[in-house]
Protein backbone atom coordinates (compact mmCIF):
# COMPACT_ATOMS: atom_id res chain seq x y z
CA UNK A 1 0.00 0.00 0.00
CA UNK A 2 1.48 3.54 -0.89
CA UNK A 3 -0.40 6.31 0.10
CA UNK A 4 -0.65 8.29 -3.23
CA UNK A 5 0.13 7.73 -7.19
CA UNK A 6 2.22 11.08 -7.27
CA UNK A 7 4.68 12.72 -4.66
CA UNK A 8 5.17 16.26 -6.20
CA UNK A 9 8.13 18.45 -3.70
CA UNK A 10 8.13 21.77 -4.27
CA UNK A 11 5.19 24.56 -5.05
CA UNK A 12 6.60 26.46 -7.49
CA UNK A 13 4.80 26.60 -11.12
CA UNK A 14 6.46 23.61 -12.27
CA UNK A 15 5.31 21.59 -9.16
CA UNK A 16 2.31 22.82 -9.21
CA UNK A 17 1.06 23.14 -12.76
CA UNK A 18 2.22 18.87 -12.33
CA UNK A 19 -0.13 18.59 -9.35
CA UNK A 20 -2.96 20.61 -10.90
CA UNK A 21 -2.90 18.49 -14.13
CA UNK A 22 -2.46 15.01 -12.26
CA UNK A 23 -4.91 15.86 -10.08
CA UNK A 24 -7.58 16.86 -13.35
CA UNK A 25 -6.37 13.03 -14.47
CA UNK A 26 -7.74 11.47 -11.80
CA UNK A 27 -4.42 10.77 -10.21
CA UNK A 28 -3.97 11.20 -6.42
CA UNK A 29 -1.54 13.85 -5.75
CA UNK A 30 0.37 15.44 -2.20
CA UNK A 31 2.39 18.50 -2.86
CA UNK A 32 5.55 19.19 -0.10
CA UNK A 33 6.71 22.89 -0.22
CA UNK A 34 9.51 23.78 2.82
CA UNK A 35 7.46 27.38 2.68
CA UNK A 36 3.89 28.73 3.26
CA UNK A 37 2.24 30.68 0.68
CA UNK A 38 2.05 33.16 -0.27
CA UNK A 39 5.91 33.67 0.18
CA UNK A 40 8.22 36.15 -1.47
CA UNK A 41 10.59 34.88 -4.76
CA UNK A 42 13.45 36.93 -6.20
CA UNK A 43 12.13 37.23 -9.36
CA UNK A 44 11.83 40.27 -12.19
CA UNK A 45 8.42 38.99 -12.91
CA UNK A 46 8.02 39.09 -16.97
CA UNK A 47 5.48 37.07 -18.14
CA UNK A 48 5.39 36.43 -21.95
CA UNK A 49 2.03 36.54 -23.64
CA UNK A 50 1.69 32.99 -24.55
CA UNK A 51 2.10 31.61 -20.81
CA UNK A 52 -1.81 31.98 -21.10
CA UNK A 53 -2.23 29.84 -23.41
CA UNK A 54 -0.37 27.25 -21.47
CA UNK A 55 -2.54 28.03 -18.37
CA UNK A 56 -6.49 27.04 -18.49
CA UNK A 57 -7.39 29.81 -16.37
CA UNK A 58 -7.12 33.71 -16.28
CA UNK A 59 -3.97 35.47 -14.58
CA UNK A 60 -5.41 38.86 -15.43
CA UNK A 61 -6.18 39.07 -11.76
CA UNK A 62 -2.42 39.23 -10.58
CA UNK A 63 -0.65 41.01 -13.10
CA UNK A 64 1.08 44.23 -12.82
CA UNK A 65 1.44 45.73 -15.73
CA UNK A 66 1.09 44.97 -19.34
CA UNK A 67 4.34 44.67 -21.33
CA UNK A 68 4.64 45.52 -25.19
CA UNK A 69 8.36 45.01 -25.40
CA UNK A 70 11.58 44.97 -24.83
CA UNK A 71 14.41 48.28 -24.59
CA UNK A 72 18.04 47.52 -24.89
CA UNK A 73 20.64 49.11 -24.08
CA UNK A 74 24.50 48.70 -26.27
CA UNK A 75 27.31 48.72 -24.18
CA UNK A 76 28.49 52.26 -26.15
CA UNK A 77 24.44 53.49 -24.72
CA UNK A 78 22.63 53.55 -27.51
CA UNK A 79 18.82 52.79 -27.59
CA UNK A 80 16.86 49.97 -29.34
CA UNK A 81 13.20 49.40 -28.68
CA UNK A 82 12.21 46.37 -30.16
CA UNK A 83 8.30 47.04 -29.61
CA UNK A 84 5.55 44.89 -32.22
CA UNK A 85 3.19 47.02 -33.99
CA UNK A 86 0.44 44.31 -33.52
CA UNK A 87 0.08 45.15 -29.22
CA UNK A 88 -3.05 42.80 -28.70
CA UNK A 89 -1.37 40.23 -27.06
CA UNK A 90 0.63 42.00 -24.62
CA UNK A 91 3.27 39.86 -22.07
CA UNK A 92 2.93 40.93 -18.14
CA UNK A 93 3.98 41.74 -15.44
CA UNK A 94 3.93 39.75 -11.99
CA UNK A 95 4.67 39.15 -8.28
CA UNK A 96 6.29 35.78 -8.04
CA UNK A 97 4.21 35.64 -4.77
CA UNK A 98 0.92 36.23 -5.79
CA UNK A 99 1.63 33.91 -9.13
CA UNK A 100 2.87 30.93 -7.60
CA UNK A 101 0.11 31.06 -5.17
CA UNK A 102 -2.55 31.33 -7.52
CA UNK A 103 -0.99 28.25 -9.27
CA UNK A 104 -0.90 26.18 -5.45
CA UNK A 105 -4.22 27.31 -4.71
CA UNK A 106 -5.33 26.20 -8.77
CA UNK A 107 -3.69 22.64 -7.79
CA UNK A 108 -5.41 22.47 -4.42
CA UNK A 109 -9.39 23.27 -6.12
CA UNK A 110 -8.47 20.34 -8.41
CA UNK A 111 -7.96 17.72 -5.71
CA UNK A 112 -4.00 17.37 -4.62
CA UNK A 113 -3.36 17.36 -1.49
CA UNK A 114 -0.82 20.95 -0.33
CA UNK A 115 1.51 19.80 2.58
CA UNK A 116 2.98 23.57 3.46
CA UNK A 117 5.76 24.53 5.57
CA UNK A 118 7.44 20.56 5.40
CA UNK A 119 10.49 20.62 4.34
CA UNK A 120 12.20 17.25 2.44
CA UNK A 121 15.22 16.25 3.72
CA UNK A 122 15.80 13.18 1.57
CA UNK A 123 14.29 10.50 -0.99
CA UNK A 124 14.69 7.35 -2.18
CA UNK A 125 13.73 4.34 -4.59
CA UNK A 126 12.23 0.89 -4.03
CA UNK A 127 11.10 -1.77 -6.31
CA UNK A 128 7.63 -0.97 -6.16
CA UNK A 129 7.63 2.78 -4.83
CA UNK A 130 9.12 5.84 -3.79
CA UNK A 131 9.67 7.24 -0.38
CA UNK A 132 10.22 10.84 1.03
CA UNK A 133 11.15 11.56 4.36
CA UNK A 134 10.30 15.05 5.69
CA UNK A 135 12.87 17.16 8.48
CA UNK A 136 10.68 15.61 11.48
CA UNK A 137 11.18 11.98 10.17
CA UNK A 138 8.00 11.11 8.58
CA UNK A 139 7.53 9.32 5.92
CA UNK A 140 5.32 9.15 2.79
CA UNK A 141 5.15 6.60 0.42
CA UNK A 142 4.12 6.89 -3.44
CA UNK A 143 4.35 5.41 -6.72
CA UNK A 144 5.90 8.18 -8.35
CA UNK A 145 7.94 11.32 -7.41
CA UNK A 146 8.56 14.22 -8.98
CA UNK A 147 11.35 16.56 -8.42
CA UNK A 148 9.96 20.31 -8.64
CA UNK A 149 12.75 22.00 -5.98
CA UNK A 150 14.67 24.11 -7.97
CA UNK A 151 18.20 24.46 -8.64
CA UNK A 152 19.06 22.87 -5.04
CA UNK A 153 16.83 20.35 -5.58
CA UNK A 154 17.08 17.79 -2.76
CA UNK A 155 15.30 15.14 -5.07
CA UNK A 156 17.63 14.94 -7.68
CA UNK A 157 20.28 14.79 -4.77
CA UNK A 158 19.08 12.23 -2.82
CA UNK A 159 18.68 9.84 -6.10
CA UNK A 160 21.97 10.56 -7.75
CA UNK A 161 20.68 12.69 -10.50
CA UNK A 162 23.68 15.27 -10.00
CA UNK A 163 25.76 16.52 -7.42
CA UNK A 164 25.05 20.28 -8.35
CA UNK A 165 25.76 22.83 -10.73
CA UNK A 166 28.91 23.81 -10.99
CA UNK A 167 30.92 26.69 -12.94
CA UNK A 168 29.46 27.58 -16.29
CA UNK A 169 25.85 25.84 -15.55
CA UNK A 170 24.23 28.23 -13.53
CA UNK A 171 23.70 31.92 -13.43
CA UNK A 172 23.74 34.35 -10.63
CA UNK A 173 21.63 37.07 -9.74
CA UNK A 174 20.83 40.39 -7.61
CA UNK A 175 17.23 41.57 -7.48
CA UNK A 176 16.14 44.75 -6.01
CA UNK A 177 12.64 45.80 -5.24
CA UNK A 178 12.64 49.86 -5.35
CA UNK A 179 9.69 51.76 -4.41
CA UNK A 180 9.41 55.00 -6.60
CA UNK A 181 5.57 55.45 -7.08
CA UNK A 182 3.46 54.69 -10.49
CA UNK A 183 4.18 58.05 -11.99
CA UNK A 184 7.95 57.27 -12.01
CA UNK A 185 7.37 53.47 -13.01
CA UNK A 186 5.56 54.85 -16.28
CA UNK A 187 7.84 57.54 -16.91
CA UNK A 188 10.92 55.56 -16.30
CA UNK A 189 9.47 52.54 -18.06
CA UNK A 190 6.88 53.74 -20.16
CA UNK A 191 6.62 53.49 -24.36
CA UNK A 192 7.73 56.53 -26.09
CA UNK A 193 5.18 56.47 -28.42
CA UNK A 194 2.74 56.39 -25.03
CA UNK A 195 0.94 53.45 -25.25
CA UNK A 196 -0.55 52.50 -22.37
CA UNK A 197 1.93 49.62 -22.33
CA UNK A 198 5.19 49.62 -20.61
CA UNK A 199 8.98 48.13 -21.71
CA UNK A 200 11.37 46.17 -20.18
CA UNK A 201 14.18 47.52 -19.66
CA UNK A 202 17.44 45.73 -20.52
CA UNK A 203 21.35 46.97 -20.03
CA UNK A 204 24.02 45.10 -21.66
CA UNK A 205 28.37 45.58 -21.27
CA UNK A 206 28.35 46.18 -17.78
CA UNK A 207 29.04 42.45 -17.06
CA UNK A 208 31.11 40.01 -19.52
CA UNK A 209 27.94 37.76 -19.43
CA UNK A 210 25.26 38.72 -18.59
CA UNK A 211 23.15 41.82 -17.71
CA UNK A 212 21.30 44.47 -15.93
CA UNK A 213 17.30 45.43 -15.98
CA UNK A 214 14.77 47.32 -14.86
CA UNK A 215 11.66 45.66 -15.35
CA UNK A 216 8.13 47.87 -14.07
CA UNK A 217 5.79 46.87 -11.57
CA UNK A 218 2.87 48.77 -10.15
CA UNK A 219 4.40 51.24 -7.54
CA UNK A 220 8.14 49.23 -7.76
CA UNK A 221 10.65 49.03 -10.14
CA UNK A 222 12.28 44.97 -10.23
CA UNK A 223 16.05 46.43 -10.69
CA UNK A 224 19.20 43.82 -11.01
CA UNK A 225 21.74 42.22 -12.54
CA UNK A 226 22.71 38.63 -13.51
CA UNK A 227 26.02 37.01 -14.54
CA UNK A 228 27.67 33.58 -15.27
CA UNK A 229 28.25 31.57 -11.81
CA UNK A 230 32.08 31.48 -12.76
CA UNK A 231 32.47 35.49 -13.04
CA UNK A 232 29.56 36.12 -10.21
CA UNK A 233 32.56 38.15 -8.39
CA UNK A 234 31.66 40.93 -11.10
CA UNK A 235 28.02 40.87 -10.20
CA UNK A 236 27.93 43.13 -6.95
CA UNK A 237 30.53 45.92 -8.27
CA UNK A 238 28.63 46.27 -11.86
CA UNK A 239 24.99 46.26 -9.84
CA UNK A 240 26.03 48.90 -8.01
CA UNK A 241 27.80 51.13 -10.83
CA UNK A 242 24.86 50.86 -12.96
CA UNK A 243 22.67 51.56 -10.43
CA UNK A 244 24.17 53.98 -9.63
CA UNK A 245 24.06 55.80 -13.48
CA UNK A 246 20.47 54.29 -13.38
CA UNK A 247 19.60 57.24 -10.50
CA UNK A 248 21.33 59.70 -11.42
CA UNK A 249 20.46 59.59 -15.11
CA UNK A 250 16.51 59.61 -13.54
CA UNK A 251 17.07 61.84 -10.22
CA UNK A 252 15.46 59.63 -8.44
CA UNK A 253 16.20 58.08 -4.69
CA UNK A 254 14.11 55.14 -4.55
CA UNK A 255 12.83 53.38 -1.47
CA UNK A 256 14.50 49.64 -1.02
CA UNK A 257 12.24 47.29 0.01
CA UNK A 258 14.00 44.09 -0.66
CA UNK A 259 18.04 42.88 -1.67
CA UNK A 260 18.12 39.31 -2.39
CA UNK A 261 20.64 36.79 -3.98
CA UNK A 262 19.21 33.67 -6.57
CA UNK A 263 20.97 31.29 -8.65
CA UNK A 264 19.46 29.59 -11.83
CA UNK A 265 20.41 26.36 -13.70
CA UNK A 266 21.46 27.45 -17.55
CA UNK A 267 22.07 23.91 -18.71
CA UNK A 268 20.29 21.02 -18.76
CA UNK A 269 20.55 18.24 -16.23
CA UNK A 270 22.30 15.09 -17.86
CA UNK A 271 19.16 13.18 -16.62
CA UNK A 272 15.82 14.03 -16.08
CA UNK A 273 14.17 10.93 -15.61
CA UNK A 274 15.67 8.13 -13.52
CA UNK A 275 13.28 4.92 -12.51
CA UNK A 276 10.37 6.37 -10.86
CA UNK A 277 11.52 9.71 -10.76
CA UNK A 278 11.19 12.84 -12.81
CA UNK A 279 12.97 16.40 -12.48
CA UNK A 280 10.89 19.23 -13.71
CA UNK A 281 11.48 23.32 -13.73
CA UNK A 282 14.66 24.72 -12.64
CA UNK A 283 15.74 21.01 -11.16
CA UNK A 284 15.93 19.74 -14.57
CA UNK A 285 17.36 22.68 -16.03
CA UNK A 286 14.97 24.18 -18.06
CA UNK A 287 16.25 27.65 -18.03
CA UNK A 288 16.78 30.34 -20.90
CA UNK A 289 20.48 30.44 -21.29
CA UNK A 290 20.38 34.10 -23.25
CA UNK A 291 17.34 36.05 -21.02
CA UNK A 292 17.20 33.64 -17.53
CA UNK A 293 13.40 33.15 -18.01
CA UNK A 294 12.38 29.65 -17.01
CA UNK A 295 8.08 30.43 -16.02
CA UNK A 296 7.23 28.87 -19.41
CA UNK A 297 9.04 26.36 -19.27
CA UNK A 298 8.76 25.18 -15.71
CA UNK A 299 4.56 25.59 -17.09
CA UNK A 300 5.11 23.35 -19.76
CA UNK A 301 7.49 20.89 -18.16
CA UNK A 302 4.67 20.43 -15.17
CA UNK A 303 2.00 20.01 -18.01
CA UNK A 304 4.48 17.41 -20.17
CA UNK A 305 4.89 15.30 -16.27
CA UNK A 306 1.33 14.92 -15.79
CA UNK A 307 0.57 13.29 -19.06
CA UNK A 308 3.59 10.64 -18.26
CA UNK A 309 2.47 10.13 -14.91
CA UNK A 310 -0.92 9.26 -15.65
CA UNK A 311 -0.42 7.20 -18.28
CA UNK A 312 2.80 5.39 -15.98
CA UNK A 313 0.17 5.04 -13.10
CA UNK A 314 -2.70 3.48 -15.59
CA UNK A 315 -0.81 1.22 -17.32
CA UNK A 316 1.46 0.21 -13.66
CA UNK A 317 4.37 0.77 -15.74
CA UNK A 318 7.53 3.26 -15.02
CA UNK A 319 9.08 2.91 -17.93
CA UNK A 320 6.30 5.50 -19.58
CA UNK A 321 8.00 8.10 -17.56
CA UNK A 322 10.39 8.00 -20.73
CA UNK A 323 7.51 9.77 -22.88
CA UNK A 324 8.35 12.62 -20.47
CA UNK A 325 12.23 12.68 -21.53
CA UNK A 326 11.18 12.20 -25.08
CA UNK A 327 8.27 15.33 -24.77
CA UNK A 328 10.68 17.33 -22.79
CA UNK A 329 13.54 17.00 -25.74
CA UNK A 330 11.51 17.74 -28.77
CA UNK A 331 9.38 20.71 -26.95
CA UNK A 332 11.54 22.43 -24.61
CA UNK A 333 15.54 21.38 -24.63
CA UNK A 334 15.42 21.90 -28.45
CA UNK A 335 14.38 25.35 -27.69
CA UNK A 336 16.70 26.02 -25.10
CA UNK A 337 19.52 24.45 -26.79
CA UNK A 338 19.00 27.33 -29.50
CA UNK A 339 19.08 30.26 -26.94
CA UNK A 340 22.08 28.35 -25.05
CA UNK A 341 23.55 29.01 -28.73
CA UNK A 342 22.69 32.25 -28.97
CA UNK A 343 23.54 32.96 -25.71
CA UNK A 344 27.33 31.83 -26.29
CA UNK A 345 27.65 34.20 -29.17
CA UNK A 346 25.96 37.04 -27.84
CA UNK A 347 27.89 37.02 -24.23
CA UNK A 348 31.16 36.26 -25.71
CA UNK A 349 32.26 39.69 -25.49
CA UNK A 350 31.56 43.42 -25.66
CA UNK A 351 32.38 43.77 -29.27
CA UNK A 352 29.21 41.12 -29.74
CA UNK A 353 27.06 42.83 -27.66
CA UNK A 354 27.73 46.08 -29.48
CA UNK A 355 27.62 44.41 -32.67
CA UNK A 356 24.09 42.84 -32.55
CA UNK A 357 22.87 45.41 -30.77
CA UNK A 358 23.49 47.63 -33.24
CA UNK A 359 21.84 44.86 -35.99
CA UNK A 360 18.61 45.25 -34.16
CA UNK A 361 18.61 48.83 -34.05
CA UNK A 362 19.29 49.19 -37.91
CA UNK A 363 17.08 46.53 -39.53
CA UNK A 364 13.87 46.34 -39.12
CA UNK A 365 13.29 42.84 -39.70
CA UNK A 366 15.77 41.60 -37.04
CA UNK A 367 14.28 43.95 -34.39
CA UNK A 368 11.11 42.83 -35.39
CA UNK A 369 12.40 39.25 -35.03
CA UNK A 370 13.67 40.33 -30.86
CA UNK A 371 10.40 41.86 -30.27
CA UNK A 372 8.17 38.84 -31.25
CA UNK A 373 10.72 36.36 -29.67
CA UNK A 374 10.39 38.27 -26.11
CA UNK A 375 6.79 38.12 -27.10
CA UNK A 376 7.13 34.79 -27.42
CA UNK A 377 5.21 35.02 -30.89
CA UNK A 378 8.42 33.02 -32.60
CA UNK A 379 10.11 29.69 -31.31
CA UNK A 380 13.48 29.93 -30.06
CA UNK A 381 14.34 27.62 -32.57
CA UNK A 382 12.85 29.82 -35.69
CA UNK A 383 13.99 33.35 -33.59
CA UNK A 384 18.27 31.76 -33.92
CA UNK A 385 17.51 30.18 -37.54
CA UNK A 386 15.88 33.54 -38.95
CA UNK A 387 18.19 35.64 -36.94
CA UNK A 388 21.31 34.06 -38.34
CA UNK A 389 19.86 34.12 -42.09
CA UNK A 390 19.33 37.59 -41.69
CA UNK A 391 22.62 38.59 -40.36
CA UNK A 392 24.73 36.50 -42.94
CA UNK A 393 22.42 38.19 -46.23
CA UNK A 394 22.54 41.96 -44.88
CA UNK A 395 26.06 41.72 -42.92
CA UNK A 396 28.05 38.62 -44.10
CA UNK A 397 31.39 40.24 -42.28
CA UNK A 398 29.65 40.86 -38.66
CA UNK A 399 27.99 37.48 -39.33
CA UNK A 400 31.12 35.84 -39.53
CA UNK A 401 32.94 37.93 -36.82
CA UNK A 402 30.67 36.61 -33.97
CA UNK A 403 31.66 33.41 -34.33
CA UNK A 404 35.27 33.58 -34.36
Amino acid sequence: MVDCDVIIVGGGPAGSTAARRASQAGLSVVLFDKARFPRYKPCAGGIRFDVDSLLDFDIKSIGQRKISGATMFAPSGFRVDCILEDRSVPGSIIKREDFDHLLLKKAAEAGAEIREDTQIAKAREEESHVVVTTKEGEEVTGMYLVGADGINSIVAKSLGFYDGWQGDSAMVAIEVEAEVGSTTVREICGEPSGYDADLLLLYFGGLSHGYAWCFPKRTVLSLGACCRQDRGGELRPAYEKWYSAFKDEYGIEPQILSDTAARFPIKRAKNIVKGRTILVGDAAGLVDAFTGEGIPEAIESGILASSALNKAVKEANPRSLREYEKDCKREIISELNAMEFMANMFYKSRKNMETMCRFFRDDSHANFLIAAGIGGLVTKKALRRKMMLRMVRKRPREAISLLI
